[in-house]
């Protein structure tokens, strides 16, 4: 079940923490990893029964959150592009998860990409440091501008030498991009 960490009073002095966007995140990412095709997520039905479980616990709890974040802020295309998501995922939760196994996990990851979508809505929408995708963007550039294989040049200006730490950095951040842009259908 979805997780809160710090304990701040909320307004009727009850306590309220922030989600916990990290764990809400490595719950999705199994599902849409890069072996996601049709055959790759053969759970057993119990596993996906919980998996579905957890998701939709995530969903119902960062809905309100997202929804209370974009109205503090001004109206603008954030905030109307975070309420449509909010929208989108409380539709994917009155779905009904019956049917076939390949039509179950379709649902989990419908489930999962509209988790990833309202955590990068949540980030952005509060402020909470980086995204993933901004994270990842970040090591990549601090490492090509310190690596000497990243930096070295042939005398046409062409990177000289593979570099196996970059090409892993560069995957990480293709990864953390098609999370945050995502469909959520």
């Amino acid at each position: 079940m979805a997780h809160r960490t710090a304990e701040p009073l909320g307004a009727a002095g009850q306590a309220q923490a922030p989600p916990d966007i990290a764990m809400m995140r490595a719950t999705a990412a199994p599902v849409l990893g890069p072996d996601d095709g049709p055959d790759a997520f053969p759970p057993s039905a119990a596993a996906l029964e919980t998996l579905d479980s957890t998701l939709r616990g995530h969903l119902q709890l960062l809905i309100p959150d997202v929804q209370k974040a974009a109205g503090s802020r001004r109206k603008d295309v954030q905030t109307y592009c975070s309420l449509a998501c909010v929208g989108e995922a409380r539709g994917k939760l009155t779905v009904a998860t019956a049917g076939t196994p390949a039509v179950r996990v379709r649902h989990v990851r419908r489930l999962a990409r509209v988790l990833l979508a309202l955590c990068e809505h949540y980030e952005r929408l509060t402020g909470s440091g980086e995204t993933a995708e901004q994270t990842a963007l970040r090591l990549l550039g601090e490492h090509s501008s310190t690596c000497p294989t990243c930096r070295a040049r042939d005398d046409h200006g062409n990177a000289e030498l593979p570099c196996t730490e970059a090409d892993q950095l560069y995957d990480a951040w293709r990864h953390a991009r098609r999370g945050a842009f995502a469909s959520v259908s």
